[in-house]
């Protein structure tokens, strides 16, 4: 029972000095004016979110093989897409370069911010939608 009474205090005392020192969540480890520099750097809409990961569906169109990129056109509105080496392109079944994808054909698939850019992690390509 001294060993019970022991740790409730212990549990009080350490409950109490997390009150005093005023530890917050998330917010107080956040710098003042952090709002505004984020403000700055525009992000597609379409794109945007907290995990970094997004599904799209759309047509391909604005194909550049040089730059390894397309523009998929959404509902939302257009996004560009960076191709990297590990960027699964499935076309009918088999992984394909990105110079296999057609202009007008449509695409789902799982993209990712990376190094400030719209990446491909896998996309699906069929002929139409």
């Amino acid at each position: 029972m001294k060993r019970f009474a022991i740790g409730i205090a212990i549990l009080s005392v350490v409950f109490s000095m997390t009150l005093l020192t005023g530890c917050k969540g998330k917010e107080s480890s956040q710098v003042p004016g952090g709002e505004t520099a984020g403000a700055e750097k525009q992000e597609n809409p379409v794109t945007a979110n907290k995990t970094g990961i997004f599904e799209l569906e759309g047509k391909v169109s604005n194909i550049n093989t040089t730059a390894n990129t397309f523009v998929l056109e959404t509902k939302e509105g257009n996004v560009e897409i960076y191709v990297r080496v590990m960027s699964r392109i499935m076309v009918d079944g088999e992984r394909k370069p990105l110079s296999a994808l057609k202009s007008g054909s449509y695409a789902k698939g799982t993209f990712k911010k990376s190094d400030g850019r719209d990446t491909v992690l896998e996309v699906v390509i069929t002929p139409e939608g």
